[in-house]
């Protein structure tokens, strides 16, 4: 007998029966492939030729009240601060304080605006220009507080003369709160009974919240404080007892 390979005829027909099985799947998963091909089309989200817009991003202010640093236009010279702090809460529960600044300052670079520190201070009269030159000081046309860099922007209608000396006078109130910063209220109990001071930290940049001032350490000026009272209490600063 020659050699080869016999297969049975109970073999053969099974063999025939799987092909034909295999075959029939292959044809329906190809019909249901083409059904569902043809669905996805019909569903696709064409072009319609219309391009993405994109949004031009902001650009950083330039605006001097937006910077972190004051310009270098004008430099203080001396302060006059008055401080009046309610030891005792208004009808709000709220403890206030009041003040009154002058601040003289000589214009390094001529300038149309005053730039000055102030957090958290409402001004009760619009703030005063005075020239100690020769010269007459520019009129305030307005001043805006920018809460977000804390200052407050005086605008003027002309420029300040460079080498000349101005004075700044201002009148503002503020919270005299528990917060530890600036001119603040701290209290205590003595014998049960409730004590509040007020008192001030003013570093490194918590003297703006205390009064209008150019609040940069290399900005240094003399200062005169003087402390509204009740006679009942005892007020303490730095410097020479008048």
């Amino acid at each position: 007998m020659g050699k080869g390979l016999y297969i049975s005829k109970t073999l053969g027909i099974v063999g025939v029966v799987l092909a034909a099985g295999a075959l029939a799947t292959i044809i329906a998963l190809s019909v249901v492939y083409s059904k569902e091909k043809s669905k996805n089309n019909e569903n696709e989200v064409k072009p319609t030729g219309v391009g993405t817009t994109s949004v031009p991003t902001t650009k950083p202010s330039n605006e001097p009240w937006d910077k972190w640093r004051l310009p270098q236009t004008l430099s203080p010279i001396t302060y006059n601060v008055t401080l009046w702090p309610r030891l005792q809460p208004d009808l709000t529960g709220l403890y206030i304080f009041t003040g009154k600044s002058s601040v003289v300052f000589r214009c390094v670079e001529k300038t149309n605006l005053i730039l000055i520190h102030s957090n958290k201070l409402n001004m009760t009269k619009e703030p005063t220009l005075t020239a100690l030159g020769s010269k007459p000081a520019p009129a305030i046309t307005s001043y805006v507080m920018h809460p977000k860099k804390q200052y407050m922007a005086i605008h003027l209608k002309e420029e300040l003369t460079a080498g000349e000396s101005y004075e700044l006078y201002t009148e503002f109130t503020g919270e005299l709160a528990d917060d530890l910063g600036g001119f603040y209220r701290s209290e205590y109990y003595d014998n049960g009974e409730k004590k509040v001071v007020a008192t001030t930290q003013m570093q490194p940049t918590d003297a703006r919240k205390a009064f209008p001032c150019f609040d940069e350490p290399a900005m240094k000026a003399v200062f005169y404080i003087t402390l509204l009272h009740d006679p009942a209490t005892v007020a303490l600063s730095n410097g020479v007892v008048i």
